[in-house]
């Protein structure tokens, strides 16, 4: 009997088959992951399958994967494209099928079949872009990220030891009682999901549920988007073995199924392609070898990784202590619970380091601290007394909540106050973590100007943990020592963890030694920090460098290599934040500031933590119906949960702000609320008003500025309005799973605003908005081209029909008069509206505009008036939608207030007198808008700005570096948000630019001409 062999050569796995001359499958390879050492694994499969086989058996030996046409040309053997491959095994094993759902290691695709003379034709097909957001290699790595060992000397990636972790993740999920929200669109967005929830003591298997339900919403959206799901389907791929992932998708399509083989699909389809082609061929596994170095000197080379200036202690140890005096000697702790990693410091009354931890956070990071304690009470307990305690870190609220800390305090200060401990000197702080990389400049020992990475982890302790893991190498040790032994580093570009993984298979493949990967991937480590984080901000005379790759020898190399100066690399920089919490608690308590507590440390180390569930009913506005933990923290009650930060804990005691965000939507809903109503909500409607059309108008993108006009326009022509309602999650995840292009988040946000109004009106007003009056000649004033077309986006992926749109193209910036004609056109025929009446309701509703306009100038200056004299002020900028979306903005305006920060949105103040001619080609009228301010900003002494933007904004990747460069030496905040509703990342730049501001304000008073700065504030 013949056989015929098919050998699918993936980016994470190896799967292969054998079938017989009845095309029937007679021996398939176990799943196993290659780890990017691709032909051993080939080889060894294959040798496998010709000691089950007589070689003169096997017909044909054929490839498909995305690693299989170098092999198939190595080998002389056929190839065929996966995608052709997996339909074909797939038809095979179920035929008739209509819709396929692949997802693979790196790879999400949709087929959609017809069929005709009893052959299948493809009828659509669509597929991820270069990010593997949500596939195999994505899972891995976030069951990885909660795995207990991957830093340690046992470290061994193997397959059993993935493949485990994958299991236990999966069977942990299954337990979830309610998938609790995470954003699935990137990486580095449910990282942060995933440990804001666990920081706020969310369970995990509600947690790692999320993350499989927002992994099929974001497929649903960005993979089928529009299209319709024809039965029968099938889910194939390595995810199709995921149980918790099929449960998800069954969510949105109950009868999928996974059939027998689902792994070795595009294998089969192989082999059956050739066998029907009646290919024949023979194939040597010796052959199968890793090409020689030759091969590799093409590649672009950076230099050897050398370290010549800087001083590197290898010795992190403790100086002795034996810990045996008469008394308990006075210590003050600092904890410092991070994204992966918890750890403290105990510090003596000299500010002496006396004991340190430094453990793996698991998502738990109340029993890890508790795990910490008990070894603090093991090692030091009978030894010390604790007379405060501070905590710092993306978990520092939470632990600092169980701990009854005297000091709650942002990383960025922590790092500061360590750093400035150990060299007064220091000038330049770059710090890497797990999660988070930070810059921060020092002047005279205070922070005066940081910055973080945005949304990218590209370049953080988990990005080399992630890679390191994928090729075998222990992160610790064996990294370091494989990148000192390169002779010639291969250079590679600056890319986001999933791109630099298939960058370094890809270079594998072609030769390239390991040795010069990893030493390549530190200059890489290296170029994005400087690019990304420091950007062009300055770099001082002494630099120190922190967090766990700065213990990696290597990092610190080539640091050094790019900057061509010696780093700061301290003892115990891997508590430094830690340190620098325990030293803010030690001065506060001499302050006076703190006094002793009394804590029952062995109660609160053994404590069971539990929980009941409640829902959130503290607004009665609020439709988001957020589940609250309640816990007992020995006997002290602690609430936790809800999307708002409402109960997030705040050591802050000092008098609050005025919410300016809050009082401006006020008024925005108080003309608002003159000729509309809130969709769902009740209203009173009177016979007449029966006969009225019903209009909706999305809240969303240009309505959160031009909703006034909108509905008074719409009222005046005899409509009865409905509004959408406040963005809450139902509507965000709605507007997720509805938009079929890949847009910004307040794009997809305004999809979901529409859906909520299919069922509430007749019509819908969805403009064309192309541009905004301008105070200059000289300016354009556009909007940006996806608010522009977003009435083309959403009627496309929804389907709605023309006569349900009302669609007129405005040009703002022409005034009232213009617009006549165009609102005229697009009204319904129906109506038989006289153009008198529109121009009439055009007028009404331009005049109703700028009476919104003068209300909210009125209302910034009335809200100045409160300031109390010499009190910063920020004024914060953005687009309408970002600044007044409490969704968006994760309730900035709230936050800032309840932390007594006086902030204005820059729409409350009269700009349009600032000069703008050093910009004459400013396109954006927001981008124009968000200049002018910054330049009020610049010469305005105790103003200072902050930009609130979203991820992927086309025109603020270049306004923000105009900003900047406005704003000169002047510090500023630039939040960069998106679709995960973490607001843990958003309070710690917020609670860090306030010390910032802090800083630079009170050496502003301190230096001032007082009759000159009374004459600036005065203006």
């Amino acid at each position: 009997m013949a056989f015929d062999v098919g050998v699918d050569v993936g980016s994470v796995s190896v799967n292969a088959v054998v079938i017989d001359e009845a095309e029937k499958i007679v021996w398939e390879a176990p799943y196993v992951r290659h780890f990017g050492i691709i032909a051993p694994e080939v080889r060894r499969v294959l040798q496998e399958i010709f000691s089950r086989f007589d070689r003169a058996s096997i017909r044909s030996v054929t490839f498909t994967g995305v690693h299989g046409e170098r092999l198939a040309r190595t080998l002389e053997a056929p190839f065929e494209v996966e995608t052709i491959a997996q339909v074909t095994g797939a038809v095979h094993v179920a035929p008739g099928v209509r819709t396929i759902i692949s997802i693979g290691g790196q790879d999400a695709c949709l087929f959609q079949l017809g069929y005709a003379d009893g052959s299948w034709h493809l009828e659509a097909f669509n597929m991820n872009g270069p990010c593997a957001s949500g596939t195999g290699s994505f899972m891995d790595q976030q069951s990885a990220r909660l795995a207990s060992s991957i830093y340690g000397a046992e470290f061994e990636m193997s397959q059993e030891k993935v493949q485990k972790t994958l299991e236990d993740f999966i069977a942990l999920g299954l337990k979830h009682s309610s998938p609790a929200p995470v954003a699935c669109r990137c990486t580095v967005f449910t990282k942060s999901d995933m440990i804001h929830l666990q920081n706020k003591g969310e369970p995990l298997p509600n947690i790692i549920a999320g993350l499989h339900y927002g992994n099929a919403a974001n497929y649903v959206s960005t993979i089928v988007a529009s299209r319709t799901i024809e039965e029968p389907v099938l889910f194939i791929g390595g995810m199709a073995s995921n149980p918790l992932q099929v449960e998800a998708f069954r969510h949105y399509c109950p009868s999928i199924q996974v059939p027998p083989h689902h792994t070795s699909l595009g294998a089969l389809g192989a082999a059956l392609l050739s066998r029907r082609a009646g290919r024949t061929n023979r194939v040597d596994p010796e052959r199968v070898q890793e090409e020689q170095d030759g091969a590799a000197e093409a590649f672009p080379r950076a230099p050897r990784l050398e370290m010549r200036r800087t001083v590197f202690d290898p010795s992190n140890a403790l100086d002795p202590w034996d810990g045996r005096g008469k008394n308990p000697l006075p210590v003050y702790l600092g904890v410092d619970i991070g994204s992966t990693t918890t750890k403290y410091a105990l510090v003596d009354e000299s500010g002496i380091i006396r004991h340190k931890c430094y453990v793996q956070t698991q998502g738990k990071p109340i029993e890890v601290t508790q795990k910490l304690l008990r070894t603090l009470l093991a090692e030091v307990g009978s030894s010390v007394h604790i007379k405060a305690v501070a905590t710092t870190g993306s978990g520092r609220n939470v632990v600092g909540d169980f701990l009854n800390a005297d000091l709650i305090l942002d990383e960025i200060t922590a790092h500061a106050k360590g750093a400035v401990a150990v060299d007064p000197d220091v000038d330049t702080i770059f710090e890497i973590g797990g999660q988070d990389s930070k810059y921060i400049r020092l002047e005279r020992t205070h922070p005066l100007d940081f910055d973080m990475n945005k949304v990218c982890a590209a370049g953080t302790g988990s990005f080399l943990h992630e890679l390191a893991n994928k090729m075998k190498i222990n992160i610790v040790g064996e990294f370091q020592e494989l990148a000192l032994a390169s002779r010639s580093p291969i250079s590679l570009a600056e890319r986001c963890t999933v791109f630099m993984e298939s960058d370094l298979f890809s270079y594998f493949q072609k030769g390239a030694r390991r040795e010069d990967l990893i030493a390549g991937l530190c200059y890489a480590v290296v170029h994005n920090y400087l690019n990304r984080v420091v950007g062009k901000r300055p770099i001082g005379k002494k630099i120190m460098f922190l967090g766990g790759p700065s213990l990696n020898k290597a990092v610190v190399a080539a640091f050094e290599r790019v900057l061509n100066r010696p780093l700061l690399v301290p003892r115990h920089r891997e508590v430094m934040g830690a340190y620098g919490a325990a030293l803010a608690v030690k001065e506060a308590f001499e302050r006076g500031e703190v006094s002793e507590k009394r804590r029952d440390w062995r109660a609160l180390a053994e404590a069971t933590v539990q929980f009941t569930e409640s829902l959130c009913r503290a607004d009665k506005n609020c439709h988001n119906e957020c589940k609250l933990k309640i816990y007992d923290f020995v006997g002290r009650k602690s609430v936790w949960g809800g999307e708002c930060g409402r109960y997030e804990a705040s050591h802050y005691r000092g008098p609050t702000a005025h919410n300016a965000f809050e009082a401006r939507q006020r008024l925005f809903w108080e003309m608002i609320r003159e000729h509309a109503h809130v969709a769902g909500e009740p209203a009173e409607v009177s016979p007449s008003d029966e006969r009225r059309p019903v209009v909706g108008v999305p809240l969303g993108l240009h309505a959160f500025e031009w909703g006034p006009f909108w509905v008074r326009l719409l009222a005046a022509l005899g409509c009865r309005v409905v509004i959408s309602p406040k963005t809450d999650n139902r509507i965000a995840l709605k507007g997720v799973e509805s938009t079929t292009a890949e847009t910004c988040f307040p794009v997809k946000v305004f999809h979901g605003h529409v859906c909520a109004l299919l069922d509430h009106c007749d019509y819908l007003f969805l403009p064309n908005v192309i541009d905004m009056p301008v105070s200059g000649a000289n300016e354009a004033g556009m909007f940006c081209p996806l608010v522009e077309s977003s009435q083309y986006m959403v009627r496309a992926a929804l389907g709605l029909p023309d006569e349900r749109l009302i669609r007129p193209t405005l040009y703002l910036k022409q005034g009232p008069e213009a617009l006549v004609p165009s609102v005229a056109a697009a009204l319904p025929k129906s109506w038989r509206m006289g153009t008198s009446r529109v121009e009439a309701a055009v007028r009404a509703a331009w005049a109703y505009q700028h009476l919104f306009r003068r209300r909210l100038v009125d209302l910034g200056r009335r809200i100045l008036a409160q300031v109390p004299v010499l009190e910063p002020v920020w004024i914060v900028t953005g687009r309408p939608y970002n600044l007044y979306d409490e969704r968006l903005n994760l309730r900035l305006g709230r936050h800032l207030a309840k932390l007594g920060i006086w902030a204005v949105p820059a729409d409350l103040l009269e700009m349009d007198r600032e000069d703008l001619s050093d910009f004459p080609r400013m396109y954006w009228g927001l981008g124009a808008r968000i200049l002018k301010s910054a330049k009020r900003i610049a010469r305005t002494p105790q103003w200072f700005g902050v930009h609130l933007s979203n991820f992927s904004c086309g025109p603020d990747s270049f306004i923000e570096h105009f900003y900047r460069h406005i704003l000169q030496d002047k510090p500023a905040l630039i939040l960069e948000l998106d679709e995960h509703s973490a607001v843990a990342g958003l309070l710690t730049r917020v609670e860090a630019f306030r010390n910032v501001v802090k800083n630079v304000h009170e050496g502003l008073l301190g230096s001032a001409d007082w009759d000159v700065l009374a004459g600036k504030l005065s203006n």
